[in-house]
């Protein structure tokens, strides 16, 4: 029986799509350029602007709590809500910045504290020997940040408070108020955000470009 030369490349043609159609049914195909998120299997330089808020608690293994802290919004943002988005709704908020703060986060919850080795039977201290134990902590200011630290404007970001950014980006308290045309009475302990919320601030980049001038003029 003759067959019809132009059959075979029609059959393969739709055996081709019947494994696409498949494979994307069965989830093992995607052309969108995302992936689903495992739990606690991702890293920050992964994160991308589709991922949502939870996707992120979810793949980096932060809970949600801990994560809008980082972000510097409040729990009326959805969980749903991606990145990009957040990009375009909160002021001062940039994915590259996130990165930077889950990374950080990362290296600080890699230190360990070393194990005491036993102490040999021989040489055992008697249990009504008084001992003296000092513990080690690292020198910080009270800001939480190393002595000797200086935040530039560019880091500045909206859950910081007033008080927060003069003394971390080393910045006169008054001075600041003055560029930003705010009242002296003003409550120091007001986060950026919630200044811009209630319109006293237009967005907090003005922050920052307040601090770079009065650093720039030290």
């Amino acid at each position: 029986m003759r067959v019809n030369p132009f059959l075979i490349p029609v059959l393969f043609i739709v055996a081709l799509l019947g494994t696409v159609f498949a494979a994307q049914s069965a989830g093992a195909w995607s052309t969108s350029g995302r992936s689903e998120v495992t739990a606690n299997q991702l890293k920050p330089a992964d994160l991308k602007g589709w991922m949502t808020i939870q996707q992120v608690s979810d793949g980096i293994g932060i809970s949600q709590t801990e994560l809008y802290t980082l972000i510097g919004v409040n729990s009326d943002i959805p969980a749903s809500t991606a990145l990009k988005d957040l990009e375009g709704i909160l002021p001062g908020f940039e994915i590259t910045s996130l990165k930077d703060e889950l990374t950080a986060r990362a290296g600080t919850s890699a230190i360990t504290t070393p194990v005491a080795s036993p102490i040999p039977a021989a040489t055992a201290i008697a249990a009504d020997t008084p001992v003296s134990v000092i513990a080690a902590t690292p020198h910080a200011t009270p800001t939480g940040l190393p002595a000797g630290t200086v935040l530039t404007g560019s880091e500045v970001k909206g859950r910081m408070t007033l008080r927060e950014v003069s003394d971390q980006c080393a910045v006169p308290y008054e001075a600041l108020l003055q560029s930003l045309h705010l009242p002296t009475d003003t409550d120091p302990s007001v986060a950026l955000k919630d200044l811009v919320a209630q319109g006293k601030l237009a967005e907090v980049a003005t922050v920052q470009q307040a601090v770079i001038a009065l650093q720039m003029v030290q």
